[in-house]
């Protein structure tokens, strides 16, 4: 199930999928040779992993026949996946089938393939629309939506979107504003902390939730506090600290090309006094003096 369906509440789960498959193999007399899927993967991105690994599989030889339910469970990109049906499977040998599309390369070309490509395509764009329609009234109500609170911060367990000062790391946040305030830039910030054994976000992070133990576990101690100036950088510039929610800083280039671009200001949203402030005003606008007076 591709993350487009997932968000449209529709039914098609992995295991449904796979006892669909393996019953056509078995009545149709294919070996399977291996399973691809891509849970929460958007149809659009042809980048996903185990696609990928499909891939390398026919370059290898290991399989000369993909299956799949319909047409959009191999991509809703009607170009590109016309590219792989119309063009590289056959060049490879491969046969394709998607099963409800009633779509067997074994008999030629269909001709009923591209447009149920582009209709693919066009779910994908509805649905990127609606989700970027939700997304943006959460914007304008100031709710955090990122997978983890900032530095300083925990996300509230009875109020969805909600910030609540973090009693056990808000005295980072602080150190760091008054290291700025009184004349200390990034770089020096930075050492600091990292003389100092101050833990970073990261590291953070990994203690209480397990995450990012690709980077940390097993790895050196120093590791719990390498800071880098460019993290310091982003903290001094973030008002959240001061209260506020600033969304849309950034977004996909489009809903098939992923590559994040920074939007113009005047089109984030901002709202202000959505959480409790760890920095006050003063200090934070003085900060913003000070950084700007070191760029002339």
């Amino acid at each position: 199930m591709s993350r487009d369906d997932e968000l449209q509440g529709e039914s098609g789960s992995i295991q449904t999928q796979r006892m669909m498959l393996r019953q056509y193999a078995a009545e149709h007399g294919l070996t399977v040779v291996d399973e691809y899927i891509d849970d929460g993967w958007s149809g659009t991105n042809f980048e996903r992993p185990s696609f990928q690994r499909m891939i390398d599989d026919i370059e290898d030889g290991k399989i000369n026949c993909v299956v799949t339910k319909d047409l959009s469970r191999l991509g809703r990109n009607y170009i590109l996946t016309g590219q792989y049906t119309e063009i590289y499977f056959p060049s490879k040998g491969v046969r394709y089938i998607a099963i409800n599309d009633n779509v067997d390369t074994i008999n030629g070309e269909s001709e009923l393939a591209p447009f149920l490509n582009i209709l693919n395509e066009m779910h994908a764009r509805q649905t990127s629309k609606k989700v970027k329609a939700a997304m943006h009234t959460r914007f304008a109500n100031g709710a955090h939506y990122g997978a983890y609170a900032p530095l300083g911060y925990v996300k509230d367990p009875d109020k969805k979107g909600h910030l609540l000062i973090d009693p056990e790391t808000r005295w980072i946040v602080e150190k760091i504003f008054d290291l700025a305030v009184h004349g200390r830039g990034a770089a020096s910030i930075t050492r600091i902390l990292v003389e100092e054994k101050v833990p970073t976000p990261g590291w953070l992070n990994y203690e209480r939730y397990g995450t990012f133990a690709n980077i940390y576990a097993g790895a050196p101690a120093e590791k719990a506090y390498a800071w880098t100036i460019a993290q310091v950088k982003s903290i001094l510039k973030e008002e959240t600290y001061i209260g506020h929610s600033i969304h849309n800083k950034q977004s996909n280039i489009s809903f098939k090309n992923k590559k994040k671009v920074r939007k113009p200001q005047e089109e984030w949203y901002r709202v202000e006094n959505t959480h409790e402030a760890i920095i006050s005003e003063e200090v934070f606008q003085k900060v913003q003096e000070l950084i700007a007076s070191r760029r002339r």
